[in-house]
């Protein structure tokens, strides 16, 4: 094997990593925009990936693709149904700079003679950017294709003007029917069955529903009605249960234009929180604690580290007592009842809980509300990415 084939095999299990790295770098240039955008977190992980391996692959034949490859293609139609093109142009750039630099990394540690070592810079170097200028030429011709296409397509016309209104355009929504002068129940809903689900809840709770798709697994929603939702209805609305093969993200009931953005945001934010499992049913009033404190995800990490200590660490020991910890707030502060919720006994709830002060350096009780909060927001931000 050469040192040129084995540095690539290097760079091939490291696609994890460098998926990571350019979320990331998304993520420091646009701060909100997994909050914001169409597109799910673990939709954007899978664009990223297939890209990262088939530009990998290309590296390994030392060949320049002829076409625009079909990871490319597709973000590239995706990107132009949602208008996301800024945030999609920095991702490839993004995509671009974590290649390069992983590969001078690679090549950087291993140990080789000053000749190999340049050279395995040089063709790197020349290969990483040849292809993002051909993959930028490629991109930009599908994306005007796709906008061509889209330009008769009635209802990505009614997508446009929803987004527009969001934006800050109430103009925009002229011709569409639709009342903004009403209470207005916001979601996001997704998966094969998410627009059933969607539509389903409008007709149990007996009001209209706007509907528009982004794409083609990505719905948003407004259920509409001339009064706040009552009791009885907000009671139907929590025990809702949406179909297999949906997820449901569902906002606060809000009034007027205002508020017609203020519950599609909201709904946006529990998207984020929402669990990974099919059917699922996520309501802001239930996660509002960790919608408002992870805005700003990498202060919320930090919250969290500096509260936790030993117990934010990957081990059994961490772990058990953190799901002590939960259970025993949960219970409000009743070890018996802890123990019986966990299915072990009251002794070992109380020897964790010492073991948790220890760790701590601090009693529970002196730092409750921070530590429940930081058990809550590590349990949000460490939640699987395809969620």
């Amino acid at each position: 094997m050469s040192e040129f084939e084995r540095l690539l095999g290097a760079m091939r299990e490291r696609v994890d990593a460098l998926v990571d790295a350019t979320l990331e770098r998304i993520a420091k240039r646009f701060p909100d925009w997994a909050a914001e955008s169409v597109f799910g977190l673990h939709q954007v992980r899978a664009y990223a990936r297939a890209a990262i391996l088939t530009e990998l692959r290309d590296f390994g034949r030392d060949a320049l693709p002829l076409a625009c490859p079909e990871p490319a293609a597709i973000a590239a139609r995706a990107v132009a149904r949602t208008g996301e093109l800024e945030v999609f142009a920095n991702a490839y750039r993004s995509l671009q700079a974590t290649l390069w630099e992983a590969w001078f990394e690679l090549v950087e540690d291993a140990s080789l003679e000053p000749a190999e070592r340049r050279e395995l810079l040089r063709h790197g170097s020349d290969f990483f950017f040849r292809y993002a200028d051909l993959l930028g030429d490629f991109v930009t011709k599908v994306y005007r294709e796709e906008l061509a296409r889209l330009h008769a397509d009635a209802a990505h016309r009614r997508f446009n003007a929803v987004k527009a209104l969001l934006e800050g355009d109430p103009i925009s929504l002229t011709g569409l029917d639709f009342d903004l002068g009403r209470h207005h129940l916001g979601l996001i809903a997704w998966g094969p069955e998410g627009e059933r689900a969607a539509r389903e809840l409008a007709s149990a709770l007996a009001r209209p529903i706007l509907v528009v798709t982004p794409i083609p697994t990505t719905h948003w929603a407004w259920i509409s009605g001339t009064r706040r939702l009552e009791a009885a209805e907000r009671r139907l609305l929590a025990s809702f249960g949406p179909p297999a093969g949906a997820g449901l993200a569902v906002g606060l009931d809000e009034f007027g234009e205002q508020g017609f953005r203020a519950t599609h945001r909201q709904a946006q934010r529990v998207r984020l929180l929402a669990p990974p499992t099919e059917p699922s049913l996520t309501l802001y009033s239930d996660v509002a604690v960790e919608a408002l404190a992870t805005e700003n995800a990498v202060e919320a990490r930090n919250f969290v580290a500096r509260e936790l200590g030993e117990i934010d660490e990957e081990t059994n020991t961490a772990r058990r007592i953190r799901e002590t910890l939960t259970a025993y707030f949960a219970a409000e502060h009743n070890a018996a009842s802890a123990a019986a919720g966990l299915g072990i006994h009251q002794q070992t709830v109380a020897n964790r809980l010492r073991a948790a002060e220890e760790m701590l350096g601090h009693s529970i009780g002196s730092r409750r509300v921070e530590l429940e909060l930081a058990l809550r927001l590590r349990a949000a931000l460490t939640r699987p990415a395809d969620s």
